[in-house]
């Protein structure tokens, strides 16, 4: 009987000294990054901290870390019950394909089971608020005002923009009244960059004028729908320095008039989460249809 359990132990040491073969790839540090998306203007909260609005993200430990921790969110917005959920573990989905495809795939079953990496946190987490109510955010809490603080410490900073779902776009720096900023030369200007929808903006007012055009694949990408505003639009936005963000475009199903709305994830949250700044932009811009309760935010913009 000893004699096999000290060799059920010495086939387990022998799987963890292998843990670079056939394993899924992870954080050496043994964290990861969460995303979160949630009603347009709401507040986003993790464990009590304030992490966004709209769209937040965090830096937290891995099951592999820490597999007792809890993490909870919170989602405030004016006019709404606000809503509690925990953060759920999932089974990553390469754990399974350890025995079907890789080679040496038992062996890393094995690992990525008892070191636990197999689970992991769900990547992104989806927030929608449905019971209205006469709540308030209290923009005066601690967690608030050091959002604030923090993310106005960094207003000098210029901010990593990247433009989706619009086409023919252009913008320039104006007052709050999106009327031009006299002795400057800027003016009107593009997106640039490699796809033709990035810039770097300094904090202030930008009038966005452009049509939006969206173009869609089915789930096996064999298909795809364009849809193209018939009316261009014009908004001006208050574009914060510092961070990373997204330029979206819409269209007001109603008047098929092109309208435009800002995703932000602040420098101070954004430096932390060790993903460069591009996969960052393109994390946001992905999803910028994505954020929740956006017919109604268009109806009251």
């Amino acid at each position: 009987m000893f004699q096999k359990v000290s060799v059920h132990l010495s086939l387990i040491a022998f799987l963890f000294s292998l843990n670079n073969c056939a394993t899924m790839s992870a954080r050496e540090d043994g964290l990861q990054v969460i995303f979160v998306k949630a009603p347009a203007d709401s507040h986003i909260y993790l464990d009590g901290e304030k992490i966004g609005e709209t769209f937040g993200a965090s830096l937290i430990d891995s099951p592999k870390k820490d597999p007792n921790k809890q993490y909870k969110l919170r989602i405030e917005k004016d006019g709404f019950e606000p809503k509690e959920i925990e953060v759920t573990k999932e089974i990553h989905m390469l754990f399974g394909w350890n025995l079907i495809f890789l080679v040496g795939a038992p062996i890393g079953f094995a690992v990525d089971y008892f070191s636990g990496s197999y689970l992991h946190y769900n990547r992104w987490v989806e927030v929608n608020l449905d019971q209205k109510s006469n709540f308030k955010v209290n923009l005066n809490s601690e967690s608030n005002r050091n959002y604030v603080q923090k993310r106005d410490a960094d207003q000098n900073l210029p901010v990593t923009v990247k433009f989706n779902k619009v086409e023919s776009v252009s913008y320039e720096k104006t007052d709050a009244n999106g009327n031009p900023i006299q002795n400057t030369s800027s003016g009107q200007q593009w997106p640039g960059g490699e796809y033709g929808d990035e810039a770097k903006l300094s904090q202030g007012y930008y009038k966005i004028s452009g049509y939006y055009r969206s173009k869609d694949y089915n789930t096996s990408r064999t298909a795809s729908v364009t849809r193209v505003a018939k009316l261009p639009g014009t908004k001006v936005l208050a574009i914060p320095g510092g961070g990373v963000g997204a330029i979206c475009g819409a269209m007001d199903e109603k008047t098929n008039r092109t309208t435009f709305y800002w995703i932000h994830l602040p420098d101070f949250i954004s430096k932390k989460l060790g993903e460069s700044i591009y996969m960052q932009s393109y994390y946001i811009a992905k999803h910028c249809e994505q954020v929740f309760d956006l017919k109604q935010y268009l109806s009251q913009s």
